[in-house]
Parts: structure tokens; C-alpha cells; sequence
């Protein structure tokens, strides 16, 4: 059993090698084997807040998706972080795509036949949309015609910051989703506020949803 500072080093450094992609508290209670799983949760709890009373320190930690961590930068240096280089930023997503997300947000995995038949429309460019902007990816393929399968990644929960897996979305029915989706079309709502109810997610969880969806 090391002491708590080597615990916390080893855990940063972990963070830092798997960058974006995170790693699982499970994956650093096997690597850590001869440690406490109490201890290892104490020490990721202690770099947070050693990040947090740091003013001389850019990280922050994240958790997200069912039980993973990831080093990021905290958001009130991002625009400092943005003018580093000259990126073009990526364009909103449509109403018609919010639509797919939505569908395969809480029915996923989905075929696109069964997501174009909740829809009444073709959903190829959306998923074509969605898989660019790794928000999801395919998962298996139906039994009858071996059709592609799709399911949120890991991506949405990061760009929502939701602890969690899919069972923390609201949940809604076959009706409301088709109800959701024929409400949007006749409005025009291009906001991220209708299946993703606003209600149902914190200050922040609806600020990053506002950035990925937008307005037009």
C-alpha cells in the first residue's frame, strides 16, 4: 500500500496518457490491485480538488459516462486555449439530426430502417452527420437483413458532461419520441430543449447542449 501522494501521481499520469479517451475507475482499481478502492476513489477526489484551489493549474477533472475520468482544461481558460490556433468551427447540427440523436439517444441500437420509420423520412445523411462528429457509432447488425445497428458513444456523454450511462436519460415512450419529432417539424425548433428536456439536466448539461445543437 503506497502513500497518498504516489497514489494521486499515478493516477494523474494515467489520466494524462489516455487523454480524451479517459480511464475507468475499474481499469485503475485492476492496475492499482494491491490499493483500497476507497483509497483510489479518495485520491482521484484529492487531485480534483487540488486542480480546483490551483489558480497556477489548467486541469480540472471529468467524470463521465459510467464511472470514468479524464484530465481536461478548465473552462474559464478555453478561450485562451481557442486562440492557440485557427480552427474552423464545426457547423450546428440540423434539426433533422438533433431528431436522429434524439431516437437513438433512447431506442438505440437502432437500424436506420426503424429510426426512418419513427421519422417518415430517410435518415441517411443525418447518420452520415452524426458518425462524423463521433456522436454515434455502430454497435452490431440485425439478425434478418444484417442492417447496421447504432448507438450513442461515449462522445455525447463527454459533450453533455453526464455521469452516467443511458439509464440517467428522462425516460419517454415510442409516442412521445414520434409526438417530439412532429412537434419540431412543425415549429422549426432547431434547439436542443424538446426530447432533451431542459428540466431534466443541470445549468451546465444545458449550456453544453445549447453549444452542440444552437439555433438557426
Amino acid at each position: 500500500m503506497m502513500n497518498k501522494n504516489k497514489l494521486m501521481a499515478i493516477i494523474e499520469g494515467m489520466l494524462f496518457i489516455y487523454g480524451d479517451e479517459g480511464v475507468a475507475l475499474m481499469d485503475l482499481e485492476t492496475v492499482l490491485d494491491h490499493e483500497k478502492p476507497s483509497d483510489i476513489k479518495e485520491a482521484i477526489k484529492s487531485l480534483e480538488d487540488k486542480y480546483l484551489n490551483d489558480e497556477a493549474s489548467a486541469f480540472s477533472i471529468q467524470k463521465f459516462s459510467t464511472n470514468k475520468y479524464r484530465l481536461q482544461t478548465k473552462k474559464d481558460l478555453h478561450e485562451w486555449f481557442a486562440k492557440l490556433e485557427d480552427v474552423e468551427v464545426q457547423s450546428k447540427l440540423s434539426v433533422s439530426s438533433i431528431e436522429v440523436l434524439s431516437i437513438i439517444a433512447y431506442k438505440g441500437p437502432i437500424s436506420k430502417n426503424q429510426i426512418d420509420h419513427i421519422r417518415g423520412l430517410d435518415s441517411t445523411y443525418q447518420i452520415y452527420k452524426l458518425k462524423d462528429r463521433k456522436l454515434i457509432r455502430s454497435v452490431g447488425k440485425t439478425e434478418e437483413t444484417r442492417a447496421n445497428l447504432y448507438a450513442i458513444t461515449e462522445n455525447f456523454f463527454k459533450l453533455f458532461n453526464l455521469a452516467g450511462g443511458k439509464e440517467i436519460l428522462p425516460k419517454i415512450s415510442d409516442d412521445e419520441i414520434q409526438e417530439e419529432v412532429v412537434t419540431k417539424k412543425a415549429k422549426h425548433k432547431t434547439s436542443g430543449t424538446g426530447i432533451f428536456n431542459a428540466a431534466d439536466f443541470s445549468e451546465e448539461q444545458n449550456e453544453n447542449m445549447e453549444e452542440l445543437f444552437g439555433t438557426n
